[in-house]
This record gives C-alpha cells, structure tokens and sequence, in this order.
C-alpha cells in the first residue's frame, strides 16, 4: 500500500499543468460555496476526485 499512497504523494506535490474548465457559472459558485462550507479548496477537492476516479480505474 506503501507504493500507492508514494505515488498519490508525487501526483499532489508535483503540480505543472494549469487547465481550464468551461462549466455553468451557477454550478461553479455552488461548488465554491460547498467547498469552503467543507474548509476546503476547489483544486484540492477536484484533485481528490481524480486520484480517487483513477484508482477505481486501477491506474494508481
């Protein structure tokens, strides 16, 4: 379990991709107001879901 939570490590650490989304403005400030009702960010909370999402796809 060691090698998967080291490689979850490198992917959160080592971050030079900067992307853009186009979603609905609404849905966009819900999620915002979500995230810091949960004293979280959007980038760390959509980085969870995508290590979680590649995980069950059995990429990690």
């Amino acid at each position: 379990m060691g090698n998967k939570t080291d490689r979850i490590i490198d992917l959160t650490r080592n971050k030079t991709k900067k992307t853009s989304i186009m979603i609905n403005e609404e849905l966009w400030e819900l999620f915002k107001q979500a995230c810091k009702e949960n004293n979280t960010t959007p980038t760390l909370k959509i980085e969870k879901w995508m290590i979680n999402f590649a995980d069950e796809n059995g990429l990690l």
